[in-house]
């Protein structure tokens, strides 16, 4: 199989559990990176990676904020742009998180992430000042500036997301749609639940 492996620390935690199996059972994957960080632990687990380009047959990856209707907040690793790039590679995205990671509303969270080509980062933070955009110290790994948007209370986040894309020299943002059957929430107690 060909897996996409996501970035942060539920990604990591799915990495070294594949890793597990790769080793111990025969378990034949490449997967595929969407951090230099999640490269490394894949490596580490001794998964053999590979490039993009060729579909997908599984990605997984972490979350910052699901809310009831399957809307997602993904992107405080900076990874957002690769991660959708490979989650609409992958015919099953799976998404590992904890259950603080369940929320009412993506208000609790209140960050909207978003990567921007470096020529247009101020630019783009005029046209978003009423949103109290803050520019992160280190660039993506593909080079993009990212800026952390802090919306109202109340805010429509999808519309927003719909604003922030149409923009010139954005790339992406990190809200996501997810199935939540595969959304799977890990407990204290080592159970597993989805969140459907």
């Amino acid at each position: 199989m060909r897996v996409g492996l996501g970035t942060g620390r539920a990604a990591t935690a799915g990495i070294a559990a594949l890793g597990v199996r790769v080793r111990n059972e025969g378990l034949r994957v490449t997967g595929v990176a969407t951090s230099d960080r999640s490269e490394a632990a894949a490596r580490d687990a001794g998964i053999p990676t590979g490039a993009p380009g060729d579909p997908l047959d599984l990605a997984f990856d972490g979350a910052d904020a699901i809310d009831a209707d399957g809307l997602c907040i993904k992107g405080a690793g900076g990874a957002m742009v690769r991660e959708r790039v490979l989650a609409e590679s992958a015919p099953r995205f799976l998404v590992l998180v904890d259950a603080p990671k369940i929320v009412a509303s993506l208000d609790e969270w209140g960050v909207l992430p978003i990567a921007v080509v470096p020529f247009a980062a101020d630019r783009v933070a005029q046209q978003l000042a009423d949103l109290a955009p803050t520019r992160r110290d280190a660039l993506s790994d593909d080079g993009m500036v990212l800026l952390d948007l802090h919306p109202a209370t109340g805010c429509d986040w999808p519309a927003l997301a719909r604003r922030v894309r149409a923009l010139p020299g954005v790339l992406d943002h990190g809200l996501f749609t997810l199935v939540l059957a595969d959304v799977l929430v890990g407990h204290p107690d080592g159970s597993v639940t989805t969140a459907a």
